[in-house]
């Protein structure tokens, strides 16, 4: 491994492209870590267990917990800062539930087409959808 990555520094100062140590990290897709470290920049790159990429949160083990609490969660947070727009009286209900359904069901379930299926996934999803419904036409706990 470490001739491959000393060819592609030399390949890449070439071009005048540098490799950033402190930038670059490694995840092996495997049951078990890797102990051998891969040495970049007179150094070894960190080994990690999930990053994000694209805005997409990958894990070594394949599992998607982390991805989609991570959209559902950012999601959540834009949806609380437009409380001013789902409370207003002066736009109509077709508005509000476009603006929904265009930004906050396709970010929260962009990608979704990589997840596994599972009935935790759907519930939770699910809930997140029934929320946020319930808070544009005004339901309250109150109201149930």
């Amino acid at each position: 491994m470490p001739e491959m990555t000393t060819k592609l520094e030399e390949q890449s100062a070439q071009v005048g492209l540098n490799i950033s140590r402190e930038k670059t990290k490694v995840m092996g897709i495997t049951q078990r870590p890797s102990s051998q470290p891969i040495a970049v920049a007179q150094g070894n790159i960190e080994y990690v267990e999930r990053f994000t990429y694209l805005g997409s949160v990958i894990s070594r083990d394949g599992d998607v917990k982390a991805d989609i609490n991570t959209r559902l969660a950012k999601a959540a947070a834009v949806f609380r800062r437009l409380d001013n727009v789902w409370r207003s009286s002066t736009l109509i209900l077709k508005i509000k539930l476009d603006l929904y359904t265009s930004v906050f069901v396709s970010t929260a379930i962009y990608a979704s087409e990589t997840w596994k299926s599972t009935a935790r996934i759907r519930q939770q999803l699910d809930v997140f959808h029934q929320r946020n419904l319930r808070k544009i036409l005004g339901i309250t706990r109150k109201d149930h």
